[in-house]
């Protein structure tokens, strides 16, 4: 296993990278108006909030896999993965979304539909 210093340094430098996919993800979940539907109305698109938040885990992960990948540590990669998969669910719960990639605060149906 690496140095602690170095490990934590790569975790939180990879938190922050998330913060982009994670904006974006939001951002798209609810379209411009946001989830109140004020101005344009709602536009939701569930995939893709799925997709930017499998991203943000991903790039959450990213510097700690290069360097388990590189220190060949196993225990460095399941971390990786435990980390990646927080990270997903962690970024889910920040911006208000519910499994299917739709807002917790809106029908699934209506979600689908792409209206309130």
């Amino acid at each position: 296993m690496g140095s602690p210093r170095v490990v934590a340094l790569l975790v939180a430098l990879g938190l922050v990278l998330a913060i982009v996919p994670t904006l974006a993800a939001g951002f798209v979940m609810c379209g411009v108006s946001g989830c109140s539907g004020g101005g344009f109305g709602v536009s939701t698109d569930p995939g893709t909030t799925r997709v930017l938040l499998l991203v943000a885990g991903l790039v959450a992960a990213l510097p700690l896999g290069v360097y388990a990948a590189s220190r060949r540590s196993g225990v460095l990669g399941l971390a990786t993965l435990g980390l990646a998969l927080v990270s997903t669910l962690v970024a889910g719960l920040v911006i208000g979304s519910d499994f299917s990639g739709c807002p917790r605060t809106m029908d699934a149906a209506a979600c689908h539909d792409g209206s309130r």
